[in-house]
């Protein structure tokens, strides 16, 4: 038995007299799925598709007309740089994927700076290789949708997989937010051509990412202005994870340019979601509540991507 799984659902092959196997799904809207083939009960690896997520998942595009923001356009693109450095914090060899956009090595304007955070099975190429930001951004540049701007992709993984959810929740808070604030923001800030305040910051996340967007966007307002958490892994008390903000005054809690929460309807983490919902809410902080057709996948995150870069650059105008 050959079946294919992914964003599309689950679907049975079958093998015709030629010996190729196919299946017909539903019609799908224009987006890159996730997919992966089972053989006899055996994940298997699609040797004609480069496009790979991990190890075992790979990506099909269903082109739109006119293109999606995430497809590969004739415009002006931007580079993905990798940055290797020695972390004090974690004591080790870390690195961080940088997109600049196009033009910028012949500009001295400084730019906005998102810092964008993967999921806890991803790394820090996830948000190029899957999520295609760079296109997205690169795409939304030529259409003049935003202004110029770098992307800091760093990775998010701790030393050791941690497997409570509280624990992890605090070892991030501790750690994790420590590498941002005194080693990745200084080298970015020192090495690139970046607006260093608050206004001109902004921090996102999915899942895991999601989490560390409102441990470390939230509590610190006078660094990010502008915070999207998406699908986040938000376990435990928000009154002391976010303790920092709870005690900020009064016009820093409100200094926040655009705050953007969005999950998923059917999404297994959307209990966090709502929490960090209610919690901004009962404490009079502004923002945006997206609960969107789909689940914890890269079809929503995208479209959420979207729509968040191009408020970030018209708030920090």
């Amino acid at each position: 038995m050959v079946t294919a799984s992914g964003d599309f659902g689950d679907l049975t092959l079958t093998k015709d007299v030629h010996d190729v196997w196919s299946g017909t799904t539903a019609p799908l809207a224009p987006a890159i799925y996730r997919y992966a083939f089972t053989v006899d009960g055996v994940r298997m690896a699609d040797p004609n598709n480069p496009e790979i997520k991990g190890t075992s998942e790979f990506l099909i595009t269903v082109p739109g007309d006119p293109a999606m923001p995430w497809e590969l356009r004739n415009v002006p693109h931007g580079h993905v740089i990798q940055v290797l450095y020695h972390s004090q914090v974690f004591n080790t060899q870390r690195r961080y994927f940088v997109y600049t956009p196009p033009g910028d090595e012949s500009t001295t304007d400084r730019l906005l700076v998102l810092y964008l955070l993967h999921g806890y099975t991803d790394d820090e190429s996830t948000w190029t290789a899957v999520g295609k930001a760079n296109l997205i951004a690169d795409n939304l540049l030529a259409d003049g949708k935003i202004t110029l701007l770098l992307i800091v992709m760093p990775y998010g993984q701790l030393n050791s997989r941690v497997s409570d959810r509280e624990a992890l929740a605090a070892e991030f808070q501790e750690q994790f937010e420590r590498q941002i604030l005194t080693e990745i923001i200084p080298d970015v800030e020192g090495t690139f051509h970046a607006v260093p305040d608050a206004t001109h910051r902004a921090m996102a996340g999915v899942s895991m990412g999601g989490l560390q967007a409102a441990l470390i966007g939230l509590n610190y307002p006078e660094t990010f202005a502008t915070i999207g958490m998406w699908s986040s892994a938000f376990f435990g008390d928000p009154s002391l994870l976010l303790a920092r903000l709870v005690a900020a005054p009064d016009d820093l809690k409100h200094a926040f340019r655009y705050v953007h929460v969005g999950v998923g309807q059917h999404d297994p983490l959307i209990a966090g979601s709502n929490t960090i919902d209610r919690f901004l809410t009962s404490h009079n902080i502004v923002h945006e509540f997206t609960p969107t057709a789909g689940t914890h996948s890269w079809v929503v995150w995208r479209g959420y991507f979207v729509d968040f870069v191009s408020k970030f650059s018209a708030v920090a105008r």
